[in-house]
């Protein structure tokens, strides 16, 4: 009877042993993949955010709704180059996230070909060209993000301005423009037609720096955890400004006069798309 109760005592120890040990490496088990997630950026599950650098690069096309350039220069293009601090959803804040950074680039707006029908001839043919600019656009920006696993939604804001290389001619307001010929001063009615042209022959040199904000929604695609993605589009608008030109336009030669006048607040659209590194 002793050596049963010593056998069984021993067998119970042993599989005691073993229950314990078993559940020791599972312990062990359970630690490694709670360290492997809570290291797992992804998915966020931090106490705290994980934040991100990110540097973007973006083609941009603008093409001109306003009456004052869509007739001169009615579209442009260019590139930019960003960096922005980004921070991670997590338990704080669900699957919102924000940005702050800014850009710098270079945008083209191309001049319009000048049209003319020739007495006797119904074929238009290109007498000149309305001028060409360019912009370096300096700006800040902020943004709003809505994150999914692998992409997200955004709204953002973006001031700053425009470093303007060159000068634009416009369209001025509507309204009789007055003419001196042979010292009597006369109107022109057709004003609607008419172009105000620039002064100078438009040499590359920094001529404005003009105020500029921008509104924007986008989207944002993670390739891996390094590459990304981004689409958006929104609007600019550029603050309007004073300004001289030696004469007018109408699409059949040059009338020579030169006159002051403000070039219009312009609003303008944009779309770029982009790929984003995170660093």
């Amino acid at each position: 009877m002793r050596r049963l109760t010593t056998i069984f005592t021993i067998i119970c120890v042993v599989l005691a042993t073993s229950v314990k040990s078993e559940n020791n490496n599972k312990k062990e088990q359970n630690k490694e993949q709670s360290f492997s997630t809570m290291n797992d950026w992804r998915k966020g599950i931090w106490n705290r955010d994980v934040k991100e650098n990110l540097l973007i690069i973006n083609c941009e096309a603008m093409p001109q709704i306003s009456k004052a350039y869509k007739n001169t220069t009615p579209i442009g293009c260019g590139l930019t180059f960003g960096f922005e601090h980004k921070t991670r959803p997590s338990i704080i804040h669900g699957k919102g996230s924000f940005g702050f950074g800014g850009f710098l680039g270079v945008s083209r707006y191309f001049g319009k070909d000048i049209k003319i029908t020739a007495s006797g001839s119904h074929n238009e043919k290109n007498f000149d060209k309305y001028k060409s600019f360019t912009y370096i656009p300096v700006m800040l920006s902020a943004n709003i993000y809505y994150n999914f696993s692998h992409s997200n939604i955004f709204m953002g804001i973006q001031a700053g301005c425009n470093i303007m290389l060159g000068q634009k001619d416009c369209h001025l307001k509507d309204g009789g423009i007055p003419r001196k010929i042979n010292d009597t001063t006369i109107v022109i009615d057709n004003s609607d037609n008419i172009i105000s042209i620039q002064k100078d022959d438009n040499k590359i040199s920094l001529t404005r720096v003009i105020p500029t904000g921008r509104a924007l929604i986008g989207y944002m695609y993670e390739f891996n955890q390094d590459f990304r993605i981004r689409f958006q589009a929104g609007v600019e608008y550029q603050m309007k400004y004073n300004d001289e030109f030696k004469g007018y336009s109408d699409n059949s030669g040059y009338l020579d006069a030169y006159h002051k006048g403000e070039q219009p607040a312009n609003i303008c659209p944009f779309v770029s798309i982009g790929m984003v590194y995170s660093l």
